[in-house]
């Protein structure tokens, strides 16, 4: 395969999602942005049942609005949990 112009480095999994607050009481703001892998992580619901829900979530660059994806191909357990991501963020911005 011959390169014809050189894109942009490729981190893992990565889609354009539209910020639309799902799952999270909407109000998303519409961008369309290009998530990638490392922008996800893991939300989750406890029940009083013991049971929990896990979701995949991303906060909109834009607005800060977080956003409920299905199509991750990997599962939520394999992402970060919300706090954890926010801990590698903070360490990217020093």
């Amino acid at each position: 395969m011959k390169v014809i112009e050189k894109g942009r480095k490729q981190k893992g999994w990565a889609k354009e999602h539209k910020c639309t607050g799902r799952g999270n009481g909407g109000g998303g703001c519409g961008a369309v942005l290009l998530v990638e892998e490392g922008d996800l992580y893991r939300t989750s619901n406890s029940y009083l049942d013991g049971s929990s829900d896990h979701y995949i979530t991303f906060t909109c660059s834009e607005c800060g609005v977080e956003t409920d994806i299905e199509d991750y191909p990997h599962g939520p357990h394999r992402l970060p949990g919300k706090a954890e991501w926010l801990k590698l963020h903070a360490k990217e911005e020093d």
